[in-house]
């Protein structure tokens, strides 16, 4: 009988996870000398950053009751830093992630633009929303039926799916598929995790250990933090349930719907799917806390009694509905909001981390940097491990 053989590895830093905090951040740290492995039990993406709708906040959507807040400056933070990376300029270059729109149009019905009117044209906004000329309407709005008053509002909007495949390019060596519970196991020491063991193709044992580990694996976070026994940081879950429109035809549709409550009724956004067809994903207050209670048949219903009302001008007729669930992992804040910013704590060797908003990917990255020792080796390590593949758009699952 062969004998079973322990190779012991060691690298600067393992990531755990396998969306954009993981893959940003162990971007951030390659660029930087650190010598990193990337672990995720689950195709690239999968979960919340796929099913996130692409667009890049600048703070706008969480301002339209009439006054900046934490959360809208943390985000108009972040903006310079995803132009740069989106021209391939600095350490991150996204510059082959496909740009769905190069802004989004803020709109609502008659009335209900007139308290966000003299915000939107206050000073510190001015070069981030514009009003748009009646003659330069987008298709969506390009009706006699349409009353209100349009901004455009300088926020891209990138596709979820382009994006997590750029960044795992560069680390397409370091990343592998493991199955905690099955052959892959945390232990525990120092406080933090002394080292882990996982079974490799072969059948023998990989010994990896690091100088540091640093969770970024979403909701996933909680088991990882329970299987080390450890209290804190607690998480939270804010569900989403969401909204896919499929029809031939539909123009495209980015925008933030402004209601009677801070939170925009409708966020929109237009995607294609696996077989080029157009769809509407749709997202905001519908898609939240009476959205989550409500079953896929119910928020289908709700979503088409939503759109007859603000936008009837739009014939949905014979358009494929459904429903999209999405939980969005978050440090605990007592309150149940999210956090204003990307969230890092240190317990040991192990960074505990969430970024709370796509956009702020960059600002977790750094974070990290500031915590991690200092890099040792840039050797890439090859393990006898599977890579994982790309995970899909919620649209394009079975």
């Amino acid at each position: 009988m062969k004998r079973r053989a322990t190779r012991e590895v060691k690298v600067d830093i393992v990531v755990i996870g396998g969306g954009i905090a993981a893959l940003w951040t162990a971007d951030a740290l390659v660029a930087d000398g650190h010598q990193v492995v990337i672990l995720t039990n689950s195709p690239l993406g999968e979960g919340q950053t796929l099913a996130a709708q692409g667009v890049i906040y600048g703070g706008l959507k969480y301002a339209v009751g009439g006054k900046l807040n934490d959360s809208s400056e943390a985000l108009a933070a972040m903006l310079h830093r995803w132009a740069e990376a989106l021209r391939g300029e600095g350490n991150i270059d996204l510059q082959k992630v496909e740009i769905l729109s190069d802004h989004q149009i803020l709109w609502s019905q008659p009335g209900l633009l007139s308290r966000a009117v003299s915000f939107f044209g206050a000073k510190a906004l001015r070069g981030r929303v514009e009003a748009v000329r009646r003659g330069n309407y987008p298709a969506v709005f390009d009706t006699p039926q349409y009353h209100g008053k349009l901004f455009r509002v300088e926020e891209q909007v990138i596709n979820p799916v382009s994006l997590v495949k750029e960044l795992a390019a560069p680390l397409a060596r370091s990343i592998y598929q493991i199955k905690w519970g099955r052959n892959a196991k945390m232990v525990k020491g120092g406080g933090g995790i002394s080292h882990l063991l996982i079974q490799d193709q072969s059948g023998d044992t990989i010994s990896l250990s690091a100088e540091n580990y640093v969770f970024a694996a979403g909701k996933g976070n909680a088991d990882l933090l329970r299987w080390l026994d450890l209290q804190e940081p607690e998480m939270q879950l804010r569900p989403l349930h969401q909204l896919v429109i499929r029809k031939p035809g539909l123009p495209d549709f980015f925008s933030v719907c402004i209601g009677n409550s801070p939170k925009p009724p409708l966020v929109s956004t237009t995607h294609l799917d696996s077989k080029g067809r157009t769809v509407w994903y749709i997202g905001g207050d519908i898609a939240e806390t009476e959205g989550v209670a409500r079953n896929e048949t119910e928020q289908i219903r709700a979503g088409k009694e939503l759109f007859q009302k603000v936008m009837p001008w739009i014939d949905l007729t014979g358009a494929e509905w459904f429903g999209v669930r999405v939980d969005r992992a978050e440090p605990f804040t007592g309150s149940g909001n999210r956090p204003p910013g990307a969230f890092c704590q240190v317990v040991g060797n192990v960074l505990v981390t969430w970024p709370t908003k796509l956009a702020l990917a960059p600002e977790l990255a750094d974070q990290v940097l500031n915590q991690v020792t200092k890099p040792h080796s840039a050797e890439i390590i090859q393990l006898d491990l599977p890579h994982p593949g790309l995970g899909k758009a919620p649209w394009d699952l079975d």
